[in-house]
């Protein structure tokens, strides 16, 4: 095994093996000095009813308009259960992951972030995370592009759960006063209904000018 040395410091900075392999131990990224890495969880707690309006707003999380950091949203998850099967051959609900800004979403439950390591970092700036089984507010909200989009099965016959991940290769980042909101793309199906849980995980680093 050789070791690499760096040449201004002389510290070791890598070790290779004879076939020429660098040696490395897998670990986690350092806390930033303000921000840190964060989760949110929540969910329906009602049925959603039938035949909910196109462009309704289930869930929503903003990042704060004044923060000096950015969000980067590594991951999201969202499990579907249908509570009561829709008609054969029916057209079940399309939710999409939708940006927004401008304004914060009002009503339904509030939910509250987790810091994934307490002892480190700072307090979340993701200080507004709620989801209604009915519709939220969204007064002078500005929807932006969708960002992923998943279909919520309608059957009459099959009511197993749906999973959907979104977990891309570079992270969603929302800057200061942006949003993603969890918005149905049509109209509901007439006698199908159903509920969900998200997860949402990710890390906030202040902004380099």
């Amino acid at each position: 095994m050789a070791v690499i040395n760096d040449p201004n410091t002389a510290a070791n900075i890598a070790k290779v093996d004879a076939n020429g392999n660098v040696y490395f131990v897998d670990g986690y990224e350092e806390h930033p000095a303000a921000g840190g890495m964060y989760s949110v969880a929540g969910g329906t707690t009602a049925v959603i009813a039938v035949s909910l309006a196109a462009d309704t707003s289930l869930m929503a999380m903003r990042f704060a308009s004044g923060s000096t950091r950015r969000a980067y949203i590594t991951k999201f998850r969202l499990l579907g259960v249908v509570h009561t099967a829709g008609a054969a051959g029916g057209i079940g609900t399309i939710l999409r992951l939708q940006r927004f800004t401008t304004a914060t979403p009002t009503g339904g439950t509030a939910r509250t972030p987790n810091e994934l390591h307490e002892a480190e970092g700072t307090a979340t700036d993701m200080t507004d995370v709620r989801d209604n089984n009915a519709a939220l507010t969204m007064t002078s909200v500005v929807f932006g592009t969708a960002v992923a989009v998943s279909h919520m099965p309608n059957s009459s016959t099959n009511v197993a759960p749906v999973e959907w991940i979104v977990e891309p290769r570079y992270p969603i980042v929302l800057a200061p006063g942006d949003g993603l909101c969890l918005r149905t793309l049509n109209a509901g199906p007439g006698t199908a209904t159903w509920g969900f849980s998200y997860n949402f995980w990710w890390t906030e680093k202040a902004i380099i000018t």
